[in-house]
């Protein structure tokens, strides 16, 4: 794991325990069922995030080895699997945010020796 994203990650995930805490007190105390599903909802956006820090470190560290190593095919069919089951990474209407970096391109030649379009890829 890149390390920036295990700091970020890690710090995140305490947040939202501590979060997890409060809405559970929250529930304990029977506070206004709206309140309770406004947090609730930040908590979803929250680990939301998570998992779109997580595909970003997947794609720059595993991903991108497959695919060096001419196994790219398996391991984008692996990640299309695990996605069936989160549709907030695949649906970022809503998001505003993308999963490559603004400054970076992507490199299709790898790629195509895959047998890959750059379209798959990103």
């Amino acid at each position: 794991m890149i390390p920036e994203y295990r700091e970020e990650l890690l710090i995140r995930m305490k947040t939202i325990k501590g979060h997890i805490a409060g809405v559970l007190t929250m529930i304990e105390d029977e506070r206004y069922c709206p309140d309770i599903m406004k947090q609730v909802a930040a908590l979803q956006s929250s680990l939301e995030r998570v998992n779109r820090i997580l595909l970003r470190n997947h794609l720059e560290t595993c991903v991108t080895e497959a695919i060096r190593g001419g196994d790219g095919k398996a391991k984008i069919n692996e990640l299309l699997e695990s996605l069936r089951f989160n549709s907030s990474l695949t649906d970022l209407r809503h998001s505003g945010e993308i999963l490559a970096r603004e400054s970076e391109e992507i490199s299709c030649e790898t790629c195509r020796e895959d047998g890959l379009h750059e379209s798959q890829v990103r």
